[in-house]
């Protein structure tokens, strides 16, 4: 009876203890807009997974394990409140709104950050944590994945090659679309077509953005329209690029290690025969490594980081290593001056095989029937003989590119005082290609173009090109505030050279066994060389009311070696409104922040121009060889009235978020209209001159930009969040200045065409009419059969979040656009194509260029990454963290074409021109590859 009463005073008074310790605390959140309450806020005892959710009227009722809890409150776009619970068990809290999105800082052209609410501009950002979520070796590819307004489209699936990079349409009938792209302040090397020298291997043209490290980056901005880019001057039209790299960040000095390693495999979606994949595709190993160190204190920081990078690729005679090294400080010299400079290095070697347009393709052999027949129709044995002479022939294949990359900025900020600040930053670009394919007698005795025993016919084509630009530009800003009113001045000067230097040899009657060129019969070489400086001085103001209204204006002013003489001083202006409706009083007693959060109205106009190419505006005589002796020709007629084109963009939009920014919508409508467009448009043939470079077009592109960001789930452990765009253009040549059509890519017969009424590089060829037995009734010459400009695209993504798993998306799509099946126009001829009906009755090869035109609809899953934050539980304390994970890259398809819509090949025809894309031709898509991710941080 004792042990039993002993035992109930025990029991009671460990029940008193718990009582004591564990006890409910109840309470109601709102803020200075919700002051009713906030539904759906998280509330969650620090350190635990116990926690709640208020109700509709922001109460909320937990129970805590003991006076030393610490309560932490968070709901988007609210700061996140930690109280400590202490002896109350009632606990009211009043949030305060985290405008941080709005106060986003960007850098615009101006040289000094600037709050994203005062501008009346978009800038697309992305930051590491976006980036780190894709296992890419290109730049290009990064935006693909996170540049919802942009169209990012890989021509070819083989190493380092060009792509198609544009927002708002194709602006000009003479230079391409890619961006100029800025590295720490640097302008870089951009070209992403053929160079004017290059080696004839197909199609597969190399691109200066492939190269560019994607190490050590800390932030990317995509500056597009008119307003946005003015600062920029005289060649930033097509939009800017801004990549930020690290210099790291004060504390204990952290190392970081990185390695992926996995499997690339060919994409078979596409193909005509699945036996291609049997005999060409291979699954080829994929590693990379990276090391990087930061570290520093109040007065300097550093951060360092190198990747070894390696693929077999996926196919037999490809593949590719880099090698890319990436530095960065910053010092604070003394209370006013601090110091930071960044170096970057990269080396990259590819292997490649002919494609496209070259009867050397193996791949484009394959597909389009003509060589070696319908390979469903083969049996194993002959399939087997085809296999081990394409394989041998590709193993004799040499074409072969090194790159030599290097890149540094030094940047100097001065803090005068709190209002007035200045930098001054200059640096380089150095960029070295070499390319080269030597053809030797055994391979050309292989492929069946030589006869046996052949020892004078192999051939060493090389191509070397040397890019240097130089930089320099100062800036000053000066921020004054006078009662209601903000000022914003920032003002400066900049400049920078290009020089593109390119030289190529052929060499013929090669000695067998040589790679060297000394050991010719016989040599032709050919050079190139390319020049221009421009300089340009810029000012803004941006002047804000309450905080809440504020107007922008701004003027650059840039000469250019590359205007006619004619041509002096040229000028681009910007002005802008942009209204937070959001912040004003009224509005916030009306309209909770947890229902309307956010309401930001904008509107800009600006120019911005593409500057001529280089010496374009000259009058040259060519000097040539003609029985050994020099002869001289009519070379560019020249222009001294040659000017930049302009491009004037008007656009309006609006920001919103609702639910306390759960919900954000970004909608952008504009308007671009690029006067004194160039053409290279020929004279009328009593002129009796070539073609020249001209202002006289205009062209004009308008549509909507729509973004949107929904954060579905967010609590204590989940958080669900989707992106979406949808984007259209509608591009069209006003004028021509009276110059005739004129073919920009393609073929005469099913080519890429410039014509007023028209899309940039709409397709132009005879379009048959047919009845319902497949006779042609009808064919109309000359007609328009689509564009390869497709009208609407966009982007999604996925991430979810779950305690330390995540689980991350993307995908883009395109519709109404246009794409030519060149492939088929090939089997054509050798009877197996699946466009033209077989009962076809009537017409002639040439009338029949409209059934190759196909849409170009596609929707196209790029990443699925898995990934897993490791407990510390499980690693020693030397570990900062550990994270495994699993990507798969584009692993699903749709699509419409009998050839991948995205892939163009060639594209491009000279350097710099415009490329429309659109043409599938003999060229591989690119690879599906599976990779596993460690990362640990010490």
């Amino acid at each position: 009876m004792r042990r039993v009463l002993l035992g109930f005073v025990l029991l009671m008074m460990s029940s008193s203890l718990v009582w004591a310790q564990s006890r409910t605390v109840t309470g109601k959140v709102t803020s200075k807009e919700d002051p009713a309450g906030i539904p759906g806020l998280s509330v969650v005892v620090k350190g635990t997974t116990q926690g709640t959710v208020t109700d509709l009227d922001g109460n909320y009722s937990l129970l805590v394990p003991g006076s030393d809890a610490v309560l932490v409150f968070s709901f988007v776009g609210l700061r996140t409140k930690e109280v400590p619970v202490e002896n109350k068990t009632v606990i009211n809290v009043v949030m305060e709104s985290d405008v941080k999105a709005l106060e986003e800082i960007v850098i615009t052209g101006q040289g000094a950050g600037v709050e994203k609410r005062r501008l009346s501009t978009t800038v697309d950002q992305m930051g590491e944590d976006k980036i780190s979520k894709m296992p890419v070796v290109q730049l290009d590819q990064i935006l693909r994945a996170n540049m919802p307004n942009a169209q990012v489209r890989l021509g070819s699936g083989q190493p380092g090659t060009a792509s198609l990079i544009r927002s708002r349409g194709p602006i000009s009938a003479a230079v391409g679309t890619t961006p100029v792209i800025y590295v720490d302040g640097v302008r870089v090397d951009n070209l992403n077509s053929a160079a004017q020298l290059s080696l004839g291997t197909g199609g597969a043209q190399s691109s200066a953005i492939a190269d560019i490290p994607v190490e050590n980056i800390e932030s990317i901005e995509y500056v597009k329209g008119g307003a946005a880019t003015t600062l920029y001057g005289a060649d930033a039209a097509n939009g800017v690029i801004q990549i930020f790299t690290k210099k790291g960040t004060a504390g204990a000095a952290r190392v970081n290690f990185e390695t992926q390693i996995g499997s690339q495999v060919g994409t078979e979606d596409y193909l005509f025969f699945k036996e291609t994949a049997d005999i060409i595709f291979r699954p080829g190993l994929q590693q990379s490594y990276r090391l990087g160190v930061d570290g520093g204190n109040d007065k300097f920081t550093y951060s360092f980081s190198g990747n070894l990078y390696d693929d077999e690729g996926y196919r037999y005679g490809l593949g590719q290593t880099r090698r890319n090294f990436r530095g960065g400080i910053s010092a604070k010299v003394n209370d006013w001056i601090t110091y930071s400079s960044t170096a970057g290095f990269s080396s990259n070697e590819f292997t490649r095989d002919y494609n496209a347009n070259s009867s050397f393709s193996e791949f484009g052999n394959l597909e389009t029937v003509g060589r070696w027949g319908d390979l469903t129709t083969l049996n194993r044995n002959e399939l087997d003989s085809i296999t081990q002479r394409i394989r041998r022939t590709i193993e004799l294949t040499n074409i072969t590119e090194r790159v030599r990359r290097f890149t540094n900025s030094q940047q100097f900020d001065f803090k005068f005082s709190e209002k007035v600040s200045a930098r001054a930053l200059f640096g380089i670009d150095a960029r070295s290609t070499r390319q080269q394919d030597i053809t030797t007698n055994a391979q050309l005795i292989q492929r069946g173009f030589v006869p046996e025993g052949t020892t004078d016919r192999g051939t060493i084509d090389l191509f070397e090109r040397n890019f240097f630009s130089l930089t320099g530009q100062i800036d000053a800003s000066w921020e004054e505030n006078v009662g209601k009113f903000s000022f914003l001045t920032i003002g400066g000067g900049q400049f920078f050279r290009n020089q593109d230097e390119q030289i190529q040899i052929n060499a013929s009657e090669v000695t067998e066994g040589s790679i060297s060129i000394n050991n010719a019969g016989e040599k032709n070489v050919t050079d190139f060389l390319s020049a221009v400086t421009n300089y340009g001085f810029f000012l803004k103001e941006n002047i804000g009311f309450r905080d809440k209204l504020f107007a922008e204006v701004g003027l650059r002013v840039d000469g250019n070696t590359a205007f006619g003489n004619e041509i002096g001083l040229q000028f681009f202006p910007s002005v802008g409104l942009a209204y937070n409706l959001s912040d004003e009083d009224f509005f916030r007693k009306a309209f909770p922040n947890y229902s309307v959060s956010t309401i930001k109205f904008r509107a800009n106009y600006g120019v911005a121009g593409n500057f001529p190419r280089p010496f374009a505006n000259d009058r040259i005589i060519n000097s040539n060889t003609y029985l050994n002796a020099p002869s001289f020709t009519f070379g560019n007629p020249g222009d001294p009235t040659l000017k930049p084109e302009r491009t004037s963009t008007t656009e309006v939009g609006a920001d919103l978020g609702l639910f306390s920014d759960r919900i954000k919508f970004q909608v952008t409508y504009y308007q671009a209209l690029t006067e004194d467009a160039l053409f290279s448009a020929p004279f009328a043939p009593s002129f009796g001159q070539g073609n020249q470079l001209r202002n006289i077009g205009e062209i004009e592109n308008k549509g909507w930009e729509i973004g949107a960001n929904f954060v579905v789930l967010e609590t204590n452990d989940w958080n669900v969040n989707v992106t979406a765009s949808y984007n259209t253009v509608q591009n069209e040549v006003l004028s021509s200045g009276g110059a005739p059509e004129f073919n920009v890519g393609g073929f005469q017969f099913l080519g890429s065409f410039i014509k007023e009424g028209q899309p940039l590089g709409y397709f132009r060829g005879n379009r048959p009419i047919l009845d319902e037995n497949n006779n042609i009734t009808e064919v109309i010459p000359n007609a328009a059969l689509g564009s390869p400009i497709a009208p609407r695209f966009g982007s999604m993504s996925l991430n979810v979040n779950y305690k330390g798993l995540s689980l991350f998306a993307t995908g883009d799509y395109q519709h109404g656009g246009q794409t030519v099946a060149v492939d088929d126009v090939l089997r054509y001829f050798a009877g197996a194509s699946t466009v033209i009906p077989e009962n076809l009755v009537g017409g002639n090869f040439f009338d029949l260029a409209g059934l190759w035109v196909q849409s170009s609809d596609y929707l196209k899953i790029r990443n699925i990454a898995l990934s897993y934050k490791i407990p510390s539980q499980f690693y020693g304390k030397a570990i900062q963290s550990m994270s495994i994970g699993f990507n798969v890259l584009n692993p699903i398809n749709f699509f419409k074409a009998d050839v991948d819509p995205e892939v163009s090949g060639a594209g491009f025809g000279t350097q710099n021109s415009f490329g429309g894309g659109g043409f599938g031709f003999g060229t591989e898509s690119l690879p599906r590859t599976y990779l596993g991710t460690l990362r640990i941080s010490f």
